[in-house]
């Protein structure tokens, strides 16, 4: 049984290739386990990728020339359970209702972002501040695959570290503590909100990029919807913060410290006045003895 297993699975890679599968997310076999009597990874049925199903297809085709008899395609699947159920679970399903559809692409979509800022303007310190980030940015990567009825090439997970990593953040908790600053500094960023909700369930409508229209080779407008997908917010902010926020106020530190440099006057250096002029004396000491009681008197008078 090993030995079959072990040819199996050497069958398996050499149909698939070095590169591993090359997964179409729009091409998918849905598969029925209830053949088998604990389904598909502990499912009733799987959606399997179209070009994985067809290496797995050639392999049931082999295992059935070998058998004599016919093989059903959910014990092929469990065959290589360990391998496969991690990577088919990250397969995200639509709804089956078009109104949860719809509250879907609501919620997870088209007003993640307004909801994730508005959280992270509340959050009292760095660490929740990334946690409403990274949940934000999670939700949006399993709903927009869902949306297109997609499988991705990674989980939510991985896709956050590798958010991260094409931005050049090396600590996220400083990451969404500084965007949590310049959201809420209203000389940088003016949010506009909804004026008909109370302060908790008011809704962010558009972003007001106060330094954008004096920064040079900005390719964005200075009013920012609301309503764009949550990685495009994240990196617009993250962009106005370090391309045209922190080079105007270095520019204005600059202009602040010449200008108290121009203001400040440099006294020339000149001695204490000592009430004696080496030049023109301004008196000539004299001494008077008619005040001199001391024994000095008869030795200056030679009495």
């Amino acid at each position: 049984m090993r030995n079959k297993k072990l040819f199996i699975a050497r069958y398996a890679v050499y149909m698939m290739g070095s590169q591993g599968v090359k997964v179409h997310p729009l091409d998918v076999h849905e598969v029925d386990c209830r053949r088998c009597e604990a389904g598909c990874c502990g499912k009733k049925r799987i959606a399997v990728p179209g070009d994985l199903y067809s290496r797995l297809l050639q392999v049931k085709e082999t295992l059935e020339m070998k058998e004599g008899a016919k093989i059903p395609m959910c014990k092929v699947i469990n065959m290589f359970a360990d391998v496969l159920c991690p990577a088919l679970g990250k397969i995200p399903r639509r709804p089956l209702k078009i109104k949860q559809f719809e509250e879907m692409i609501s919620r997870d979509i088209m007003y993640k972002a307004r909801y994730t800022l508005g959280r992270l303007m509340d959050a009292p310190d760095p660490r929740l501040a990334w946690v409403f980030i990274e949940l934000g940015l999670r939700d949006w990567f399993i709903a927009i695959h869902r949306l297109m009825n997609a499988q991705p090439r990674l989980d939510s997970i991985e896709y956050v570290e590798t958010f991260l990593e094409k931005l050049g953040i090396t600590n996220r908790y400083s990451f969404a503590w500084a965007i949590r600053n310049l959201l809420n500094n209203i000389n940088y960023v003016r949010v506009i909100r909804r004026d008909d909700k109370s302060r908790y369930a008011m809704d962010i409508i558009n972003f007001e990029l106060r330094y954008a229209k004096d920064c040079q080779g900005w390719p964005w407008q200075t009013y920012i919807s609301a309503n764009n997908h949550l990685p495009t917010l994240l990196i617009i902010l993250w962009r106005y913060l370090n391309d045209c926020v922190k080079p105007q106020l270095l520019k204005q530190l600059e202009e602040e410290k010449k200008r108290q440099q121009q203001q400040q006057v440099r006294p020339t250096w000149q001695p204490a006045y000592t009430g004696w002029d080496v030049v023109k004396p301004q008196y000539n000491p004299t001494y008077n003895y008619n005040y001199d009681t001391s024994n000095n008197y008869y030795y200056n008078t030679g009495l």
